[in-house]
């Protein structure tokens, strides 16, 4: 018997006596009403059973829910994420935990919903009364609702346009950069020296001296790198001939380990880019190099034989900069001013393309440049770049 069928006795008052009948319902799946029937001839339960068993099923139309939509997706091995890759889109294993993790969420306020019952306001509403998360965080939130709509074509559903949901304000300013003298200042190696008397100065046999995270910061600066890319380099990215820094791959300060390619890439494609070498540096770390024997594998700014821990170089940042005396005001000067320094003064000295070649930033119209293959073209890209990395803080 179809369980959507259901039987029942009801008692029905005629002229002379109170008889029972044998009645069954079922839920209309169309209009969502109660239908209710009797059972013609029946006069026992059992007789009852076998009227409603002789009957055709009900026609139940499965709705397709956001959940139902959102079950595979960001999956490793789903036909979801191998779609994803044969368009081009690679996603690395800490971005899909961020993916899914907003999906449960989603899943667990709305997917209950068809996709065409989602709107907007009920989005929008819900995470503005989100007091936990970020406005990027809310941004990356609203990306993954809008892959859903990309995703529901798979499952026999007809395309439905992506809603122009309004996009939130980024909670976090922008970080300000630093003038030429404050660099000059900042980067007074003295400073450096003193700071590590300072900290070492009751267990001297902790400190392996100063070098390896005063250099991390200036190869940041001089070569605009992110605090990652210069805590996961490794010799063999400095082509003192070409005067180039190669920039591919930066450490994973959560997961302890180096990837082999840039923060915007993945291992299919790996954004790497160049930066032009200013001589003075390109001097300086070739004697460090040389000094301390590294090998072209071996990571350049190591503490016990292990690149430095990202915390410990924010947290020699955070101190040697009010100790260099720079007023730092309202301003917000953090590890990564140092790339916006260099941004911003490389603009003033070389094309705005140029730039973005040796940022590593992309846009739309941008092509699939940023190869291992392709050092030799990105060496003659920048070229024009290596007198402006020259004078640029002079």
């Amino acid at each position: 018997m179809d369980s959507n069928y259901h039987i029942f006795k009801k008692p029905v008052k005629s002229k002379n006596k109170t008889i029972h009948r044998w009645y069954y319902y079922f839920i209309d799946p169309v209009t969502g009403k109660k239908v209710q029937k009797v059972c013609r001839g029946c006069k026992t339960q059992a007789e009852a059973y076998a009227f409603v068993s002789s009957l055709p099923p009900v026609f139940v139309e499965e709705k397709t829910t956001i959940a139902k939509i959102a079950e595979w997706m960001y999956i490793p091995g789903s036909p979801h994420l191998e779609r994803q890759k044969k368009l081009g889109k690679v996603f690395t294993p800490e971005t899909l935990k961020i993916k899914r993790f907003a999906l449960n969420i989603i899943v667990e306020e709305f997917g209950h919903l068809e996709l065409q019952e989602l709107t907007i306001p009920m989005v929008i509403d819900f995470l503005m009364n989100d007091k936990k998360h970020s406005g990027s965080w809310k941004n990356g939130f609203l990306t993954v609702v809008g892959e859903l709509y990309a995703e529901a074509p798979f499952h026999n559903l007809p395309y439905i346009p992506v809603p122009q949901f309004p996009k939130f304000r980024r909670n976090s300013k922008k970080k300000d950069i630093f003038t030429v003298d404050e660099l000059n200042t900042l980067f007074d190696e003295k400073l450096w020296i003193d700071y590590s008397n300072r900290r070492y100065s009751k267990h001297p046999q902790f400190d392996e001296g100063h070098k390896a995270i005063y250099l991390l910061f200036l190869c940041c600066v001089k070569c605009g790198l992110r605090i990652g890319e210069g805590i996961g380099t490794r010799v063999n990215q400095f082509l003192f001939d070409e005067k180039v820094f190669v920039v591919d791959g930066f450490w994973r300060s959560n997961q302890l380990v180096r990837t082999t390619f840039n923060k915007c890439g993945s291992d299919d494609d790996k954004k790497i880019r160049v930066a032009p070498l200013p001589d003075d540096f390109a001097q300086m770390m070739k004697k460090y190099i040389q000094d301390n024997n590294l090998g072209p594998d071996d990571y350049v700014f190591q503490r016990y034989g292990k690149p430095i821990r990202k915390w410990l170089a924010e947290e020699w940042f955070r101190n040697i900069l009010p100790a260099s005396g720079i007023n730092v005001g309202d301003r917000i000067l953090t590890p990564h001013s140092l790339r916006y320094t260099y941004i911003t003064r490389m603009r003033r000295e070389v094309a705005g393309e140029t730039v973005q070649k040796i940022a590593g930033h992309t846009s739309l119209n941008m092509t699939d440049y940023y190869t291992r293959a392709a050092i030799p073209e990105m060496v003659e890209a920048v070229k024009s770049a290596n007198g402006a990395a020259n004078r640029l803080f002079k």
